[in-house]
């Protein structure tokens, strides 16, 4: 996911207090003690807080209906609501006894700045947390603590998997690039731009963009002078629109494919036709536990999940499976998940099978092509 800013941490920790849920076995606010319990790494009220919650808690109720952890239940540990920072989110988990794994953050800026805090950096490691991201995506976490993993393929792969989609999928020889001009924008785009001309496509325009200063129509009369066969966008749903409107202004027809950070555009009917990057669509969901988690998520919400519900459901499973075998320390976790696909089998999730490579990033994770229609975003394609 796209890199977002933090805010300046403060050091003073907050009284904790715990609220159970009897039917799911969750505790919705701070806990103290010692325990099983999963912690939501984000901030209270921040884009995809709520989803990734839900996706949190369905995992543990599951994991609860399986038996638990040796007839332990498990319990999902929130951050108290009036933290407005992820340094504040992570160190009011880290310190927590009870909390013996994070799914956490959703988004790659936060992750960067709080691993030192989960890997307890400043006591080397001795009261550190395992960390695992549900869509925090930046090349820049790939390896960055032996306390982190995630279950969302890096931009990296993302880009290179859209590159190849767009040259075979689409037949696409020429591309214009308009991305956001931050560490996601420029890696995103670098590996698209690499991988595209190594399978003898053309990038005509590579440009950047700043939130909030941008004249869209210049870069829509450039990307028409320049006649490219696609457009790609790796930045944000909003100005994906604002750049979508300026294209059909000028009669722009190259299809229009966003990064992951765009999905949002999906339910304006400006963005009819145009394409997005995806982590994971339910329409496409086939795993077993899929099957699981779908009726339920449904019958709860009645909606679809989301990428951020569904995958921290898998960052959730994956550490209550994997503390239900065995490991029931942090220390023991880490080095557990570290062996997950790698010796010890892989996890089956609901996005697919959990694995991790030796840098912890997901292995083989598949990302999906999405074409908005006039009613609900539907598949327009996949990469291997």
């Amino acid at each position: 996911m796209r890199l977002l800013p933090f805010a300046i941490n403060s050091t003073r920790q907050l009284v904790a207090v715990t609220v159970a849920l009897a039917l799911s076995g969750c505790s919705r606010g701070p806990s103290t003690g010692t325990g099983l319990a999963i912690g939501v790494g984000a901030i209270p009220g921040s884009p995809g807080y709520e989803q990734v919650v839900r996706g949190v808690e369905m995992a543990v109720a599951r994991l609860n209906e399986t038996g638990g952890a040796g007839g332990t239940r498990f319990t999902v540990r929130l951050p108290d609501s009036v933290a407005t920072s992820a340094v504040r989110v992570a160190q009011q988990l880290r310190d927590d006894p009870s909390v013996i794994a994070v799914v956490g953050h959703p988004e790659s800026g936060n992750t960067v700045e709080v691993m030192p805090i989960y890997a307890d950096a400043e006591h080397a490691g001795a009261n550190g947390v395992v960390a695992v991201s549900p869509t925090a995506s930046s090349p820049r976490l790939t390896g960055i603590s032996p306390w982190f993993f995630r279950v969302a393929p890096s931009d990296a792969e993302v880009a290179r998997d859209a590159a190849r989609w767009v040259l075979d999928s689409l037949g696409a020889r020429r591309a214009a690039i308009v991305y956001r001009n931050d560490s996601y924008g420029r890696d995103w785009s670098a590996t698209f731009a690499r991988t595209f001309s190594e399978g003898f496509g053309d990038v005509v325009m590579r440009d950047p963009y700043l939130n909030g200063v941008v004249e869209w129509e210049a870069y829509a009369a450039l990307i028409a002078k320049l006649e490219p066969d696609v457009v790609l966008f790796p930045g944000d749903g909003d100005d994906a629109l604002a750049l979508i409107r300026a294209l059909k202004a000028r009669n722009v027809t190259a299809p229009f494919v966003g990064g992951d950070g765009t999905e949002t555009m999906s339910s304006n009917a400006d963005a009819v036709g145009a394409r997005y990057v995806a982590f994971f669509r339910a329409e496409r969901a086939t795993s077993k536990e899929a099957m699981e988690f779908l009726p339920k998520y449904r019958a709860k919400y009645q909606q679809d999940p989301d990428m951020f519900a569904a995958l921290s459901y898998d960052a959730a499973l994956v550490i209550g499976r994997t503390v239900a075998a065995g490991a029931r320390t942090r220390g023991s976790l880490r080095q557990a998940l570290e062996k997950i696909g790698n010796g010890a089998p892989s996890v089956d999730g609901v996005a697919g099978r959990i694995a991790f490579d030796e840098k912890h990033d997901i292995k083989g994770r598949s990302v999906v092509i999405t074409r908005v229609t006039a009613a609900t975003p539907s598949v327009g394609g996949s990469t291997p």
